[in-house]
């Protein structure tokens, strides 16, 4: 039972040696790459474009509160501002729920996108340099620098903008 044992373990690594790994740096990729920083601007622009709009709907929020607590104000006018305030605090509200649903779909799009990318790259690499798997190099304890494919998953990455 013992040497059965000890000759299948034989055997599978024996099989595990003759396979050939490579390994990317998914964080290097987020660092380096112009694609995925181009796709963070994009999506930076698009949170800065609604910050505009919240910041519009709050100062004009404000203007509307200021009105409502002057002493000066006839209560028919009073009234309207409260219905105009609690008008816009609800579009703003809405803005607020629309402008995070879009950017969240807008920033899983993106990823998902990249990430398949990273995967179609890598497998062509691996399938010409003969690799039988590509990992993400924190998962060695210890790796060679040849089989570390990220500079070329980069480059071929923003060629494809």
């Amino acid at each position: 039972m013992k040497k059965t044992i000890l000759v299948i373990l034989a055997l599978s690594t024996l099989s595990f040696a003759q396979q050939k790994f490579a390994c990317v740096d998914p964080n290097r990729i987020l660092s380096e790459s112009q694609l995925v920083k181009g796709k963070e601007a994009q999506l930076k622009a698009k949170v800065e474009e609604y910050q505009k709009q919240l910041d519009q709907i709050n100062k004009r929020l404000e203007e509307l509160k200021k009105q409502i607590e002057s002493k000066g104000i006839a209560q028919n006018v009073r009234e309207q501002r409260i219905k105009e305030y609690q008008k816009v605090e609800a579009e703003g509200m809405e803005l607020q729920q629309k402008a995070q649903k879009e950017l969240s779909d807008m920033k899983g799009k993106m990823e998902d996108e990249i990430i398949s990318r990273v995967k179609n790259i890598s497998e062509d690499i691996s399938k010409k340099q003969g690799f039988t798997g590509v990992l993400d190099c924190s998962a060695f304890l210890y790796r060679s620098a040849e089989i570390d494919i990220t500079r070329e998953v980069i480059q071929r990455l923003d060629q494809q903008k």
